[in-house]
């Protein structure tokens, strides 16, 4: 069974300007490692500058009912913060 992560971005809107609150993406990202899972989502043009933190390892439950595969990102969604 693949190891997954539950990424938060935190992402600025172009234009952003200070005192303007961002947005935040909720991402899995099927990889071994959390630092590996942090540099696939780096490699994105529209993460590469923002705030990425891992929040907790997905339980098996979670990965074997959304039928996750290693090496697979998914996003859950972007929310105003």
């Amino acid at each position: 069974m693949p190891v997954a992560w539950h990424i938060i971005a935190e992402i600025h809107p172009v234009g952003w300007e200070s005192g303007a609150s961002p947005f935040r993406e909720y991402f899995v990202v099927a990889m071994t490692q959390p630092e590996h899972a942090v540099e696939s989502l780096r490699m994105r043009k529209d993460l590469s500058e923002s705030k990425l933190t891992v929040v907790g390892e997905a339980t098996p439950a979670f990965i074997e009912n959304f039928n996750i595969k290693e090496g697979e990102i998914y996003s859950a969604g972007l929310y105003a913060a």
